[in-house]
């Protein structure tokens, strides 16, 4: 039986607790985690790659932190009590002694990267809190809003981000990562409608389906007509209208910080993708280009266009 606080290890829910890996070990580990935030977060890993070294590590880390979370309600969606199991597992993985070892790549460097740029617990917790709700709404149609939490969820990755970078988290800067959040979270949303809808899930707020005149039974039965274009227009113009507040808040960043926010330099290009795939997006994986992605994240960098 698990005791609160700690790693569980049986083979169920979590890795054996060890000691300290030896160099050739932990170098294995880097690798690990780098191509786990390049296969589920290739946003956040290229702009990863282009922070400064005793950045790059940390950002990574959370990269493949944030991808590990995203899988768990997607893999369970009929069986919550093991995706619960699955996120209290990363919860106490978090809160395990800074001398001992889970053992999974990615959770000892992201612990090792909370520890070394002092991230506090609650907001390392914060996609912990997201995922979880969202894994309820998922086994529950229509309850609670799936846009609401993705946005939490990534806003709290931009914060943290932000700190790793050196950015204090005051008021201001919290409204911005809120705004980047939005911003980012929102086309992802939209990205992931059919992967959501194959597995049986609409993730739109109930309250905006209605006003469409929509209901998620529709939208599974594979409908398609005008009401579908206008409930995307009302995402995308919410969406354009937190990037601008975004974009605002990171004109007043130091230009080295705003590595951290990289991955808002693809909304813009997401939305016109997606806008082009118009009603086929509920069933049809909207297509971008993985140059068109290097470019992008590049330019932003140098050429500071988010």
């Amino acid at each position: 039986m698990r005791r609160q606080g700690s790693v569980c290890c049986d083979e169920k829910c979590g890795f054996p607790v060890s000691d300290a890996p030896d160099s050739t070990q932990a170098d294995v580990d880097g690798a690990a985690v780098a191509a786990v935030a390049k296969a589920g977060e290739p946003d956040r890993y290229l702009a990863a790659l282009l922070a400064p070294p005793e950045q790059r590590e940390a950002l990574l880390a959370l990269a493949a932190f944030s991808a590990e979370l995203a899988t768990i309600p997607l893999r369970v969606v009929r069986e919550p009590a093991m995706g619960e199991i699955r996120l209290q597992w990363w919860r106490d993985a978090l809160a395990l002694p800074a001398q001992l070892r889970t053992g999974h790549p990615v959770a000892d460097a992201v612990r090792a990267a909370a520890r070394r740029h002092a991230l506090p617990a609650p907001l390392m917790e914060a996609p912990i809190d997201a995922q979880m709700r969202l894994l309820h709404d998922a086994s529950s149609p229509g309850e609670g809003d799936p846009c609401d939490l993705l946005w939490r969820a990534e806003s709290a990755l931009f914060r943290l981000g932000a700190q790793v970078v050196g950015v204090p988290d005051t008021a201001d800067i919290q409204a911005g990562c809120t705004a980047a959040g939005q911003a980012y979270g929102g086309a992802r949303l939209l990205l992931g409608l059919p992967q959501a809808i194959a597995h049986g899930r609409v993730p739109l707020a109930k309250p905006q389906l209605e006003v469409a005149g929509l209901t998620e039974e529709a939208l599974l039965s594979g409908l398609a007509d005008t009401r579908i274009e206008e409930l995307l227009r009302t995402h995308f113009s919410r969406i354009r209208s937190s990037l601008d507040v975004a974009r605002q808040f990171l004109a007043r960043l130091p230009r080295g910080a705003r590595v951290a926010f990289l991955p808002l330099a693809l909304v813009e290009p997401y939305l016109r993708a997606l806008e082009r795939s118009g009603r086929a997006l509920l069933r049809e994986e909207t297509r971008f280009a993985p140059l068109t992605r290097v470019w992008r994240i590049a330019a932003g960098h140098w050429l500071g266009r988010l």
